[in-house]
């Protein structure tokens, strides 16, 4: 793979000891962090507002009836979502 980097870069890398393999690495690990920080605070979020786990709550999503679904059935998705995001980005970090 190509690397291009803008040339007015080099010197500070330089002048701080990088190469473009340890910025890419240190910029994926921040921010691959920062989404497990945010799924994480996000899961959280329905924790508490539930004031349950994600499994029991999944089960009392699934015993109601369509019409009695609406919000909770979208908050079920969003928990989700970011249930398996969090699981997705920390199994990322293995693998930089």
């Amino acid at each position: 793979m190509q690397t291009i980097i803008n040339d007015k870069y080099i010197p500070v890398l330089k002048s701080l000891n990088y190469n473009i393999n340890d910025v890419l690495e240190e910029f994926l690990l921040l921010k691959v962090n920062n989404k497990i920080s945010e799924y994480r605070s996000k899961k959280e979020f329905y924790r508490n507002k539930y004031k349950s786990n994600f499994k029991e709550f999944e089960k009392q999503i699934n015993n109601r009836l369509e019409s009695e679904k609406n919000d909770e059935y979208n908050d079920y998705l969003a928990w989700k979502f970011a249930i398996e995001s969090l699981n997705y980005f920390q199994n990322q970090i293995q693998t930089i």
